[in-house]
């Protein structure tokens, strides 16, 4: 199945997401003998050179070499690069020379054995979702909440994910809903994933049991939810539409992205501002401030707003949240420890789950 179709009846929206590990994989099939293609040249093809690495990924975690080559899939530079089949790189210079290609020193000659023009014809999946989020950003609504006072915000949804990687990855995703910091309900999710991390296109790999955790509180959330925080960027990504904005998007909710890890952008040093013993600085992207870095001691975070909120009320809000001793907010941290935990537990029974 390329595409798969995500339905949340509750929220009452869907979602169609590629099967990038069954595209990138029946690519491999299609590579003459005697040829070969690299990672760029593949994550070209899908539409975004960005997606190089996580096509490396994807052929590390092949448990069907022997019906998916990915023994002919290189680096840009000619070095053959690992091989994640019994054998190791011994094994795929042996294969690769065994279809007429000359290795020498681990290396071949591009121009010789190189599949001109990347001649296998795949539809750029990578490039339709990246003009959704351009198209989805200009839906967005960064406007201020109406006599916003952060200390009123009652209940308050928290989200986080982890993964056991395998193809299809396994995702483990939980909501929390906090009413003045004390925890009154929570939901998780646990469901295969077909579609890699890719900079810049987490929403279509967490989206989707994000949504899935949501779904079963999301009658509650609608009426009482005053936020929903996400492990992620708001606006602060390659096309100011990052997961935070594709969740307030589709639910209709105030979000703000609260990230561990600066996506885009550079932090201003020069313009530090100080509140409750945080120092804050804004984070510009293209010559605009579309987030903040909050630092505690030696941990920080970079909040963008999401949707249905304004960048000074996020940075309002997450100035505003309980931090103590963790990387993360107090609200954050719960989601995090639950997905961890259970995580362990799931990598237990790994064998069983994934077969």
């Amino acid at each position: 199945m390329v595409v798969i179709e995500y339905r949340y009846p509750t929220i009452g929206v869907s979602m169609d997401i590629p099967n990038l590990y069954y595209i990138v994989l029946d690519y491999l099939r299609k590579i003459p003998n005697g040829k070969v293609s690299t990672y760029g040249q593949i994550a070209k093809a899908l539409g975004d050179i960005v997606a190089s690495r996580s096509i490396g990924r994807i052929l590390a975690l092949n448990k069907w070499p022997d019906i998916f080559p990915c023994f002919k899939v290189i680096h840009s530079d000619g070095k053959i690069g690992k091989y994640s089949g019994p054998g190791g790189i011994n094994k795929k210079r042996y294969l690769l020379m065994r279809e007429g290609i000359n290795v020498l020193n681990n290396r071949i000659d591009l121009k010789k054995y190189l599949l001109e023009n990347n001649g296998i014809t795949m539809f750029p999946y990578l490039l339709s979702l990246k003009k959704l989020q351009q198209y989805l950003a200009t839906t967005i609504k960064l406007q201020s909440i109406r006599d916003f006072d952060p200390h009123l915000i009652s209940k308050v949804v928290s989200c986080d994910v982890a993964y056991i990687e395998s193809i299809p990855s396994i995702a483990i995703a939980a909501c929390t809903v906090f009413e003045r910091n004390k925890l009154i309900s929570s939901s998780i999710s646990v469901l295969p994933i077909f579609f890699p991390y890719i900079p810049g296109y987490l929403a279509f790999r967490e989206a989707i049991p994000i949504l899935y955790a949501l779904e079963s509180i999301m009658e509650k959330c609608r009426q009482t939810a005053d936020i929903v925080l996400l492990d992620g960027h708001g606006i602060l990504h390659p096309r100011q539409f990052g997961i935070a904005s594709h969740i307030g998007v589709l639910i209709n909710k105030p979000t703000i992205g609260i990230a561990k890890s600066l996506l885009v952008g550079k932090v201003d040093l020069e313009k530090k501002r100080c509140y409750n013993g945080r120092k804050y600085f804004p984070v510009k992207y293209k010559g605009k401030v579309l987030g903040y870095c909050i630092q505690k001691g030696k941990s920080r975070i970079f909040v963008s707003p999401g949707n249905n909120i304004s960048l000074d009320d996020a940075l309002t809000v997450a100035l505003n949240l309980s931090w103590t001793k963790r990387k993360e907010p107090d609200v954050m941290v719960m989601p995090h420890d639950m997905v961890s935990v259970l995580r362990k537990v799931l990598l237990k029974h790994k064998n069983t789950i994934l077969d």
